[in-house]
């Protein structure tokens, strides 16, 4: 059995940040047979899944295809869930043979070792995260009132450790019926942030907060440290020289990326070329899906 689990959501307008998301971890994972691949979706039609299987197969990594709006069918939270690609509060109902589900939200570039997080995780703790930066904004935080929010309607008083969706690691062992029933039933509270609102408000008494470096969110990378608040601006001043994630998607819009793709730094660059990479590897894959078998004739006769 694999030792982690990778749970990513797709759609189809998010399908080359959720690949790039997977392709990084993949090239940067000393054992990729210690890890599974968990694809929650939203009904993506059979093109696009037979592609998102073709990709992952070529790496010969063990995975399942999640189809949100099939296995939801007649359940109450099922059109929130799926609009939203709340698949994180699926998690600790879902998987009730694996341990250890790291959850990692597209528009993500991973450059570490995601095994290496579980040999940092106690195994007491119910989820690992990492720390908000949008939260630890001074500005931000002040102009939509997070910390706020945190503290009297999410009742977390230290609100210094709260996490952000985008790196969950859930130790579903340690998660008991009753918090992975409250997972879906939360949503009743209509929460702005949806699934992180509620994640923060059951585990931040049961939380692991891995580094900086493993969640860094790059449209904020341009801000200078002292826009952060004073309890957090070393931990994110050592963090831009090593980090081992970097979030490209916008915290207050999860879909939008301009605003980190167009900085120029090193991590950019990064992204933009394993962006080029998956693009090209996809639009050979869907050649293949299109017009086999002449494709695969002509390319040998060409």
């Amino acid at each position: 059995m694999p030792q982690m689990t990778i749970a990513i959501g797709v759609r189809e307008d998010n399908l080359i940040p959720a690949l790039v998301s997977i392709k990084s971890i993949l090239e940067t994972t000393r054992n990729n047979r210690a890890l599974a691949f968990a694809i929650f979706h939203d009904g993506i039609n059979e093109q696009i899944t037979n592609l998102v299987k073709m990709f992952l197969s070529s790496f010969e990594v063990d995975f399942s295809l999640i189809n949100m709006p099939r296995i939801l069918a007649g359940f109450t939270y099922k059109d929130i869930i799926c609009e939203y690609l709340l698949y994180p509060l699926l998690i600790p109902q879902y998987f009730t043979s694996r341990n250890f589900i790291l959850s990692i939200g597209a528009g993500s570039l991973v450059r570490g070792d995601v095994l290496s997080l579980l040999e940092q995780f106690p195994t007491e703790k119910k989820i690992g995260a990492v720390r908000c930066m949008y939260h630890a904004h001074t500005a931000l935080n002040r102009f939509h009132k997070l910390t706020d929010t945190a503290r009297t309607v999410l009742q977390i008083e230290n609100t210094d450790r709260y996490f952000s969706r985008n790196v969950l690691l859930f130790n579903r062992q340690a998660i008991s019926t009753e918090e992975s029933q409250a997972c879906i039933q939360l949503l009743d509270e209509t929460w702005h942030t949806k699934d992180e609102a509620i994640l923060n408000y059951l585990f931040h008494n049961s939380l692991h907060l891995f580094p900086q470096e493993w969640n860094f969110q790059m449209p904020l990378f341009s801000e200078p440290d002292k826009a952060f608040t004073p309890s957090c601006r070393q931990a994110i001043a050592e963090s831009r020289h090593t980090i081992k994630l970097g979030q490209f998607s916008s915290f207050l819009n999860p879909d939008d990326m301009d605003a980190a793709l167009k900085q120029t730094n090193d991590l950019v660059q990064e992204y933009k070329k394993t962006a080029l990479s998956v693009i090209h590897d996809t639009q050979n894959k869907l050649a293949h899906l299109l017009f086999d078998p002449m494709w695969t004739t002509l390319e040998k006769i060409t």
